[in-house]
């Protein structure tokens, strides 16, 4: 059975959201996709989004995605997969409040879900006028940031080139592994956006090799203090030893962790092993192989917020082993 592709679509408010699910829409005709809107309070989804390509549209209003996830977002994946027929792709739209790594924790980890649907890529939205402002203000902003494989930078028209220069560089540092786009009124390279994987190989290595040595600590008068550093293995990781520090880094630091995401290897395996986390859980998926006499060196690339890359290097290190000879 083809799984059916998903994409999240997530943004601070205002950012644009609706509008570049509309162009995402447009561009992929004659698909039929798929939508599930979700937003707080009343909203009139269908109102914005009557147009050619809209299969169904199923709002989600009793709260956040983030927090009443569990029962709703299941339930309309369950159904959704008996109407698997009647269209090709989903697309889902959070709140501009909400954490996307609880719907990314949902497709990656839970066996039926992950039978039937494959998760392609989260893209944020950021309105270049306004991010600044929200980083600095609100939590969930910083996660949405630092949960995306894509950041669209939206509404460049009302921006100086030297502010966005200044954006760029903000949301490098806060998130060095995404993808970053620039565009007005929502319009982005669809194509290429969607060549871009959340757990896909040929897009989550290169881009944690390019992380490598990037440490940084976002806003030196701002309390949330982001910090993104990558950590380097010269050798395996025993994956069983390491499950236990993995489940206290989603547990006791949970607040602190927003994003870990990268590759690793581990003994008499000949693939890499893509490891990521979300939200409250580690999710282990196969990467490509490792070359010949090729150095079998794993990374790592942490976001979050006052993290201390020695602690968790000492964390990781204790489960090194040899190469046997």
């Amino acid at each position: 059975m083809k799984l059916k592709p998903v994409h999240i679509i997530t943004g601070f408010l205002g950012a644009g959201k609706t509008t570049f699910l509309n162009h995402f829409i447009k561009e992929r005709l004659p698909e039929r996709i798929f939508v599930i809107e979700n937003e707080c309070g009343s909203t009139n989804v269908d109102g914005g989004l009557v147009m050619a390509g809209v299969e169904e549209v199923v709002e989600l209003s009793a709260g956040c995605l983030c927090c009443s996830l569990a029962d709703g977002l299941l339930d309309v994946l369950a159904e959704a997969h008996k109407q698997r027929d009647q269209y090709d792709r989903m697309i889902i739209e959070t709140t501009g409040i909400a954490d996307p790594s609880s719907i990314v924790q949902v497709f990656l980890e839970n066996p039926a879900v992950e039978k039937a649907y494959e998760l392609q890529q989260v893209i944020c939205l950021v309105d270049a006028d306004q991010v600044e402002e929200w980083l600095k203000e609100a939590e969930e902003a910083l996660r949405q940031v630092a949960v995306a494989d894509v950041l669209l930078i939206n509404k460049i028209d009302t921006v100086s080139q030297g502010k966005l220069t200044r954006v760029l560089s903000v949301l490098n540092g806060i998130n060095p592994q995404a993808k970053v786009f620039t565009g007005e009124n929502g319009n982005f390279p669809i194509s290429e956006i969607m060549s871009i994987g959340t757990v896909k190989p040929e897009t989550v290595e290169p881009s944690v090799t390019k992380s490598e040595g990037h440490q940084h600590e976002h806003g030196e008068n701002n309390s949330h203090k982001i910090t993104t550093f990558t950590l380097t293995f010269p050798s395996p990781l025993d994956l069983n030893h390491l499950q236990m520090d993995l489940n206290r880094i989603v547990h006791l630091y949970r607040h602190q962790v927003y994003r870990v995401k990268g590759f690793i290897a581990i003994p008499n395996y000949p693939n890499r092993v893509i490891l990521q986390s979300a939200r409250s859980t580690f999710i282990a998926t196969d990467g490509t192989p490792w070359e010949d006499e090729e150095n079998r060196d794993g990374k790592l690339v942490f976001i979050g917020r006052g993290l201390k890359k020695e602690a968790f290097e000492r964390m990781f290190n204790r489960h090194l082993v040899e190469y046997e000879t």
